[in-house]
């Protein structure tokens, strides 16, 4: 099988981009994601014989119990891509083990998403490819520093490339003369700051913005320039700068600057289109992992974290209770936020939106202190609320050094943030600062699964409260939080330390619950919680004849 060049052919990880987490995920790449789809084939025995590495094949009609599946798998390999429609996450399973024992790369299909729908995207997406095609000057599409290479060779002069915040992006290395300001633009990667400061005070660059011609420049302490927008319609993406060198810079030049930055313009949007389907694609792949799906390797691969921990960050709705259409509204602009601080602070990772809540993945780096995620999520958090107009509450897990671990790291830092401990001062609660409240969260939660587990005399308590009046409940919790402490206790409940001790005796006769016996305390602390956190079990009980005035 001969395979394609990988700089001239569409790439699995771009394709899955296109088409989007929640139809198609991988269930194993032992190649990766980079490998080249080159065409598409439909499943049968002549045309599955002639595949080639690079061919993305749909096994249309084969179920994923098949005997004929491992064979296909083992025939195919890891250069050729086999599709298959899954069901449900026990049809994912049997299939990751399959194409595990095989070595092959296997994806699976949501019954959402039909074969035809599939084959014609990923057609059309194969035809549409132009990564490495080079544009009629011979310049390859998509590199800016061979743009400015070009661009410098013909007008004769050093040439810098800048993006929409001024940033340097490219800029020519044909040996030119340099003066200050290119030398400092291209050691800080931005142009000096009194330059910058000369060009806004003097109406160079809002004249810049303004016109669709390239305008001459000529600072005090540097070579004269000619300087253009790069416009995307009447956005401006960037700018490109040519000095004057022994070559003056002319009305030929203009036309001519202006001709190179409409090109410009052209690899700046296809840059944003690849970088926003990368996005997408972290994205859905650790929307995958938070669900228990998808290639370990692959995710660990193309998130940054293979062979390095990480955290994972959950960030919800400050109110519990804010109605569901108003959380979604907000979800985008929200997930939009942390994506661009999670990027700009750790370069990889992913953000990811899964039950109106946002998710982050966080790499470790070793330049970074412990408590750099938590600091960065106040931040965010902050930004959320003065730009946003969103209070937001977040969680930070442990660290996590396997990716296979990513779905049960969500679950740790779901309970924290469904506990009511979070107020003004703690609205980012850290996993490794509240281990004993994670455990009580998950002890509540296998005490709600096993209704068995609230038998005995708290459950009474409950009944009595419910149909008599009583405040057993509210009594014994208030002891326990303050640590057995009957002063501080009654307090809390504003009643006289005698009558709260009246109330514990009338527990330990009337229900048997006895708080000075270690094992039966510690069991109605937690049937206690449970009970508090869950008032809707309370209803369900039945009467009974225990009780107390």
């Amino acid at each position: 099988m001969t395979a394609p060049s990988r700089g001239t052919a569409l790439t699995l990880d771009t394709l899955l981009g296109l088409v989007g987490g929640d139809f198609v995920d991988v269930v194993h790449a032992p190649a990766g994601l980079d490998i080249p789809v080159v065409a598409v084939l439909i499943h049968d025995t002549s045309t599955t014989a002639q595949a080639n590495a690079g061919d993305l094949v749909l096994a249309i009609g084969v179920a994923v119990d098949d005997p004929d599946v491992e064979p296909l798998m083992k025939f195919l390999g890891r250069d050729i891509t086999l599709a298959f429609k899954v069901r449900d996450d026990a049809e994912r399973d049997r299939l990751r083990e399959s194409a595990i024992a095989c070595d092959a790369t296997v994806l699976a299909i949501s019954p959402d998403l039909s074969w035809d729908q599939l084959h014609v995207l990923a057609r059309r997406s194969i035809s549409s490819t132009t990564a490495g095609v080079a544009d009629e000057r011979g310049v390859p599409f998509g590199d800016l520093f061979a743009l400015a290479n070009a661009a410098a060779a013909s007008l004769e002069g050093p040439v810098i490339i800048d993006d929409e915040r001024m940033e340097v992006i490219a800029f020519s290395s044909l040996g030119d003369p340099i003066d200050e300001i290119r030398q400092q633009s291209i050691l800080q990667r931005r142009p000096p700051k009194d330059f910058i400061a000369w060009c806004e005070t003097t109406g160079v660059l809002p004249r810049v913005r303004q016109s669709l011609r390239p305008v001459k420049v000529v600072p005090p302490d540097g070579a004269t320039r000619l300087v253009t927008a790069i416009r995307g319609g009447t956005d401006i993406l960037g700018y490109i700068w040519v000095a004057e060198t022994t070559h003056e810079l002319d009305q030929h030049s203009e036309d001519l600057l202006a001709e190179i930055a409409r090109v410009a313009a052209l690899q700046l949007l296809r840059s944003r289109i690849s970088e926003d389907l990368d996005r997408r694609l972290r994205s859905d792949l650790l929307r995958g992992a938070l669900s228990g799906r998808g290639d370990p390797g692959a995710v660990a691969s193309r998130l940054g974290i293979e062979g390095r921990p990480f955290r994972l960050v959950s960030f919800a709705h400050e109110a519990p209770d804010a109605r569901r259409g108003e959380s979604h509204v907000a979800l985008r602009p929200l997930e939009d936020l942390v994506a661009l601080r999670v990027e700009a602070s750790h370069r990889r990772g992913a953000v990811t939106s899964c039950n109106d809540r946002i998710y982050a993945l966080f790499p470790a780096l070793d330049d970074r202190p412990p408590g750099e995620v938590a600091a960065l999520s106040r931040e965010i958090i902050g930004q959320a609320d003065r730009q946003l107009h969103i209070g937001l509450r977040a969680a930070v897990s442990s660290e996590v050094s396997d990716v296979a671990l990513v779905s049960s790291a969500r679950r740790d830092i779901d309970r924290l943030l469904n506990l009511p401990l979070l107020d003004e001062q703690r609205r980012v609660v850290c996993f490794d600062d509240s281990v004993a409240d994670a455990i009580l969260s998950e002890l509540t939660e296998l005490v709600v699964d096993r209704p068995r587990l609230l038998q005995g005399g708290v459950a009474g308590m409950v009944v009595s409260d419910r149909d008599r009046g009583t405040e057993y409940l509210p009594s014994l919790r208030a002891f326990f939080d303050a640590g057995g402490d009957l002063t501080a206790a009654s307090r809390t409940l504003y009643v006289h330390r005698n009558t709260l001790k009246y109330r514990l005796t009338r527990i330990r006769d009337a229900f048997g619950v006895d708080v000075e016996v270690p094992a039966q305390r510690l069991v109605a602390e937690l049937q206690v919680a449970v009970f508090t956190a869950h008032p809707e079990l309370q209803a369900g009980l039945e009467a009974t004849d225990l009780g107390a005035d």
